[in-house]
C-alpha cells in the first residue's frame, strides 16, 4: 500500500512538472513549419515554368515542393521540382531537381519566321521535355514574404524539338534556336507569399 501511495505521488508530481513546461511560442518555431503553403510569380531563363505562377509547399523545414504553369519559348510550360533546404533559418541555400514540359506550338501551317542577313527560315516547335538541376537561395520571413532565386542547367530530353519547314538555317540562326529552345543555363527569380498553416504543435 505504501509503495502504491508513493507511486501515485510520484506520477502526480511528474505530470504537474510537465504541465508547467513552457511550450515554444508559435513564432519561435522554424518559419517553414508555421508557413508551409503559398504562391509566387516566377520569371527566368529556362526556368521551371518560364513566366507564370508557381505553388510552393514545404513538407518540412528541409523539404520543399514547387509546381506551376507559365509561358515560355517552348509554348505553355508545366513544371514540378523538389528542393532540399540546408538550413531552418529564414534564409537558406538549397539544391533542387525538377522536370518541366513545354507543349510546343505550331505546325506546317502555323510556323515561326526567322530572318538572318536576308536568309529566311520557317519552323515550328515540338513538345519539349526538360530535366533541370539548380542551386539557389530561399528567403521566407515571418510575415510571409517569400523570395527565391536559383541558377542551374536545363537538359532537353528529346534531343531535337524543332522542325524546319522551309529554308536552311545559318550557323547564327541555328545557334539562336539552340539557345532559345534547347538545353542551357537556368536563371530564375520568384516573389510571393507563404501563408500560415493550421498544423498542430
Amino acid at each position: 500500500m505504501k509503495h502504491f501511495i508513493l507511486s501515485g505521488i510520484f506520477v502526480f508530481l511528474m505530470s504537474t512538472s510537465f504541465a508547467q513546461l513552457e511550450m515554444p511560442d508559435f513564432d519561435d518555431l522554424p518559419v517553414r513549419l508555421t508557413r508551409s503553403f503559398g504562391i509566387s510569380m516566377d520569371i527566368g531563363w529556362n526556368s521551371l515554368v518560364g513566366m507564370g505562377p508557381t505553388i510552393q509547399y514545404f513538407v518540412s523545414p528541409h523539404v520543399g515542393i514547387d509546381g506551376g504553369i507559365g509561358l515560355s519559348s517552348t509554348g505553355i510550360k508545366l513544371g514540378a521540382r523538389g528542393r532540399y533546404l540546408f538550413l531552418k533559418k529564414t534564409f537558406t541555400p538549397f539544391l533542387g531537381a525538377g522536370f518541366n514540359y513545354g507543349f510546343g506550338g505550331g505546325d506546317e501551317n502555323n510556323t515561326i519566321k526567322h530572318v538572318d542577313q536576308g536568309n529566311t527560315i520557317y519552323y515550328y516547335v515540338l513538345p519539349s521535355p526538360f530535366l533541370q538541376i539548380t542551386v539557389g537561395g530561399d528567403l521566407l520571413v515571418y510575415n510571409g514574404f517569400f523570395l527565391l532565386f536559383d541558377l542551374g542547367y536545363s537538359i532537353l530530353l528529346n534531343g531535337e524539338n524543332t522542325v524546319i519547314v522551309s529554308g536552311t538555317p545559318t550557323s547564327t540562326q541555328k545557334k539562336a534556336m539552340d539557345i532559345a529552345l534547347g538545353s542551357g543555363i537556368v536563371f530564375e527569380v520568384g516573389i510571393g507569399i507563404i501563408f500560415k498553416n493550421n498544423r498542430k504543435y
